[in-house]
């Protein structure tokens, strides 16, 4: 008598117990007549026709998966699918079906089949599948990084009758169908096809001939196999100037719906990217984000961790402890107690034709270290929180984010002297802090850190190249609903202008009503605020409200040099909000930077210039002398303003 051999299966002492009682019965397995099925472990092994493993398919491709089934009773197997609406099994036989996935989706997801035995429903096999959509990514051809992949695009400016080339990739287009080209609106400049796959698609965009004011396109490439797979960006056609390093602004109430901010310049088109990050082996992942508020008196990018849901920047780990798992947290404070608290992070980040990516140069030193705004308000430490309120949502911030292009390469230096690095002072400043996965304790104290290791968060202008960045703002007459204008990496101010120097806290003087004012330009600012005694608002409580238009005359004085007089006028705030409801340019608008004129040491002596100051007049900031990154700041006269 000879009994089978159980290898291997999920109802194995089972089998063995049956196998015997049958053998006990009959007297013998074998013989004619009375033979019962010869029973046994049942397996199964599953193969895809894939050349990666775990295999991976595309939008509305299809892979046979195979099984390889060991059971004497050859019963076959019985298929299934999760997620149950994701796609469809079809041709299923006893060892083998195919998987077709959906025709579009946009978020990759993982897709179990599984195979179960028709003898021993208690054995199965499962085979898990990478679905990965169809991606479109819009790129400057020919701008390769050391991957030799084209570098992302996003928005762009351009000069009147000028030409731009613009390529786009395409991943998971198993098909290799393509993609179409459109531009809106319809007339905004023209389209030529110069390259149309199946390995390149570029084309040329021509802009108007002519145009009296910033005119935008909307450039769009389309998957064929996928209309849902798009990639787009905004070409703004300047009346004069444009490229590469020009970006537009806009005055224009912010981007939360219901909500005006006035005198907010805001940037579009902010391309942020996990840092050389290549999805699918093809295209980075990215997000362009719009309503990033330009801010001259604050240094970095600060991204607020909602508006970039589909990317996962990566926080700065084991920072001035010894525990490694510990991550390093930013707290950034406002002049009225509030506050914004998030990790620090790497990010590749563009902005016109600008670029601060580990992506193209495979080293993290060169990504952008950010704050990603956290959405939670827990385990934020007293020392950062202080009994103010977490600005962390687009309605409490006003904002998207915040890009600070102040004169200092990063938020712990002044005057080339860094204040969280311990070289200067042994205690830290509440500005970083290292916090388990579950976040500090409110009694956790700052730590110090580097920037040498890059670890604190950087002005983008010295990882961009450049030491320069020109605000230019068209005149504003009284109140305007919307006013646009450009942002300028590099540059110069014009002829004739004149530069300010700046004493170590980075300020000037400011005279004005006989008072010797310390004097900062702030564009993030949204109003002129100085000591004053013109009356406060009733309803506005923190503008004036002078019974009449008052003008007034101040003095501005650099530290070493410059000299020149800025004439401007103080309206009443609470008419200006009422009359001109929706309005996001008001070029009158001012505050109290103190209660009273400044006559004592206790009082707040300052005129910050704000963006009403920006309007008609091209301003041009300088960075101090740079440490880290070596090399972008060959000038070292300091900080200067020139306008």
């Amino acid at each position: 008598m000879t009994c089978v051999k159980v290898k291997r299966g999920h109802s194995r002492i089972a089998a063995v117990v049956l196998l015997v009682s049958a053998c006990v019965y009959f007297a013998a397995c074998g013989g004619k007549g009375g033979q019962i099925p010869v029973l046994g472990a049942v397996t199964i092994e599953l193969t895809a026709n894939s050349n990666t493993f775990p295999p991976r398919i595309a939008p509305g491709a299809t892979l046979t998966i195979s099984a390889t089934v060991f059971d004497p009773n050859k019963g076959g197997v019985t298929w299934t699918v999760l997620p149950l609406t994701f796609g469809q099994l079809s041709k299923a036989t006893s060892d083998s079906v195919d998987f077709t996935a959906p025709s579009s989706f946009a978020v990759p997801t993982t897709v179990t089949v599984t195979a179960t035995s028709v003898t021993n429903p208690n054995v199965t096999a499962s085979l898990q599948i990478s679905a990965s959509p169809i991606g479109v990514l819009l790129v400057t051809p020919g701008t390769q990084s050391t991957n030799l992949l084209d570098v992302p695009l996003p928005d762009q400016t351009i000069a009147a009758g000028n030409t731009i080339l613009v390529g786009a990739d395409i991943a998971n287009d198993t098909l290799s169908k393509g993609i179409t080209w459109s531009l809106s609106p319809p007339g905004a400049g023209s389209l030529s096809v110069l390259v149309n796959g199946p390995f390149a698609f570029q084309v040329n965009y021509t802009s108007p001939s002519t145009v009296s004011a910033p005119t935008t396109a909307t450039l769009t490439a389309t998957s064929v196999a996928d209309s849902n797979a798009t990639a787009s960006i905004r070409i703004t056609t300047l009346p004069s100037g444009g490229g590469s390093n020009v970006a537009t602004i806009h005055v224009n109430g912010g981007p939360v719906p219901g909500q005006v901010y006035a005198n907010g310049a805001f940037i579009n088109g902010v391309m942020i990217c996990n840092p050389g990050s290549v999805a699918n082996l093809t295209l980075p992942v990215c997000q362009s984000v719009d309503g990033i508020l330009v801010d001259t008196g604050s240094y970095g990018l600060r991204i607020l961790q909602s508006q970039i849901p589909l990317l996962s920047l990566p926080a700065l780990t084991g920072v001035g402890v010894t525990s490694t798992s510990n991550t390093l947290e930013n707290c950034y404070s406002f002049t009225d107690g509030s506050f914004v608290w998030g990790p620090v992070s790497r990010a590749d980040v563009y902005i016109a034709g600008q670029m601060a990516s580990q992506y193209i140069t495979t080293l993290a030193a060169n990504a952008a270290i950010v704050q990603v705004i956290s959405s939670t308000s827990t385990g934020v430490p007293d020392g950062c929180s202080n009994g103010g309120t977490d600005l962390n949502t687009p309605q409490l911030l006003g904002v998207n984010g915040i890009l600070g292009i102040g004169p200092e390469p990063t938020d712990c230096t002044l005057a080339g002297v860094n204040y969280c690095d311990g070289s200067v002072q042994p205690v830290a400043p509440n500005i970083y802090y290292s916090c388990p996965k579950g976040g500090c304790a409110p009694t956790d104290t700052p730590v110090l850190v580097s920037q040498a290791l890059h670890q604190q968060v950087t002005n983008l202008l010295p990882l961009f190249g450049q030491i320069r960045a020109v605000i230019d703002l068209p005149p504003v007459a009284g109140s305007e609903p919307t006013v646009d204008g450009t942002l300028t990496f590099g540059g110069f101010a014009p002829s004739g202008a004149t530069t300010y120097t700046l004493d170590s806290n980075n300020n000037f003087t400011t005279i004005v009503n006989g008072q010797n004012l310390t004097g900062f330009i702030d564009s993030g600012s949204s109003a002129l605020y100085f000591p004053d005694n013109l009356p406060s608002c009733s309803v506005s409580i923190s503008f004036f409200c002078p019974a009449a238009q008052t003008p007034i005359s101040a003095t501005i004085q650099g530290n070493t040099q410059g000299q020149g007089t800025v004439d401007f006028a103080v309206d009443n705030a609470d008419n200006l909000f009422s009359t001109y409801p929706g309005f996001a340019a008001l070029t009158t608008l001012a505050g109290p930077a103190s209660v009273d004129s400044c006559s004592s040491a206790t009082q707040l002596c300052t005129f910050d210039w704000g963006l009403p100051f920006f309007y008609g007049r091209p301003v041009l900031m300088k960075v101090d002398s740079c440490t880290p990154p070596p090399n972008v700041c060959s000038d070292l006269q300091g900080p200067t303003w020139t306008f």
